[in-house]
């Protein structure tokens, strides 16, 4: 409560003193017709029943990313070909990863994406509210340059429209506006950063996800509230990732989300299942052991995910994951260890 009441002080005079279109943002309501919470799709990167989750060391994104992929099945599983695809990286302020996703990991998505046959492909978030614009931070980031020069479109999402959602099974927020330019893609791919979080504790694939949301409905809004952790996963209702790709290539290992301890891992992890895939997230940052918020409580008790599992975001726990893993250097005996590290934390 007291780190949440601190924030609540820094949040709010940044606002009093933001430009007038950000108070205007937060005041009022956005024009957006209802539209339905889009229907969960089935997750190709399947076997026997289990969702797959690949863990792959590296120094080359491009490379990393091709093996990921084939270790769940391949790109082809998606069907891109005359697809709209839109990118979500983590793009919370201007600062270099881990605070943002790696320019080079998302050109290596861009690049995959484009061979793989999509018609067009955009990369877009929203920045942190006290951090716009976004189109800034896009630029600051290298992120603009790196997914133009591999063939996307960039979109700072708070200057497009929005669509409002009122999703069922949502309590702590049963109505809210989502980007329409991720609602209205064919495919969406997350690509978010794995750090921690100093309210939501952790933030990756779930978490990524509050940048498509209009800033009024975002839990920062709400510092005081004690439910940040369930807001995430209720927030995941609307839309849902066919891919999601993590960058761990640097880690934040404590402190988050705009700024943290940075710990080089090299690895991307990549799967169709969110909770799965933050559940493997979670035990990575745990096997540094740097933020009690998340050493302090096993993998499967965190609050984002055991909401998300409740809302049948994804998989129901750890006899439904199968966890594949290369290390493109070879033969890698703490890479080996790393992973036996994570399949002991997740029961798996």
């Amino acid at each position: 409560m007291l780190g949440r009441l601190v924030w609540g002080l820094t949040f709010l005079p940044s606002v009093a003193f933001a430009p007038r279109s950000i108070v205007n943002t937060l005041l009022f309501e956005p024009d957006g017709a209802l539209v339905p919470a889009k229907p969960l799709p089935p997750n190709p990167f399947m076997r026997d029943g289990k969702a797959l989750v690949a863990i792959v060391r590296g120094d080359d994104p491009l490379a990393m990313l091709h093996a990921g992929l084939n270790l769940i099945g391949g790109i082809g599983r998606l069907g891109l070909h005359g697809k709209r695809v839109l990118i979500k990286p983590n793009v919370v302020n201007d600062r270099p990863p881990p605070s943002t996703t790696h320019p080079k990991v998302v050109a290596a998505v861009v690049r995959l994406v484009r061979e793989a046959g999509a018609q067009a492909v955009t990369v877009a978030d929203s920045s942190g509210i006290i951090r716009f614009p976004s189109s800034a931070n896009l630029a600051a980031t290298g992120i603009k340059q790196a997914a133009e020069s591999a063939g996307a479109s960039v979109l700072a999402l708070e200057e497009e429209p929005w669509v409002r959602v009122e999703a069922a099974s949502a309590k702590a927020l049963p109505r809210y506006y989502v980007s329409k330019p991720v609602y209205d893609a064919d495919v969406f791919i997350n690509l978010p950063v794995v750090k921690t979080h100093r309210f939501a504790h952790y933030s990756c694939s779930l978490k990524n996800l509050v940048g498509i949301i209009h800033p009024r409905y975002r839990p920062s809004v709400s510092f005081l509230s004690p439910d940040w952790h369930e807001r995430i996963a209720e927030l995941n209702l609307a839309v849902h990732p066919h891919l999601t790709i993590a960058d761990g290539t640097t880690l934040m290992i404590a402190g988050g989300p705009t700024s943290g301890t940075p710990a080089r891992a090299d690895i991307l992890l990549v799967s169709g299942d969110r909770i799965a895939l933050d559940a493997v997230a979670v035990a990575l940052i745990r096997t540094f052991g740097a933020w009690p918020q998340v050493t302090e409580q096993a993998v499967w008790e965190q609050r984002q995910i055991k909401r998300a599992i409740e809302l049948g975001l994804g998989i129901q726990g750890p006899s439904h994951i199968e966890l594949v893993t290369q290390s493109l250097a070879g033969p890698d005996a703490s890479f080996e260890r790393l992973v036996a590290t994570i399949r002991k934390d997740l029961g798996v």
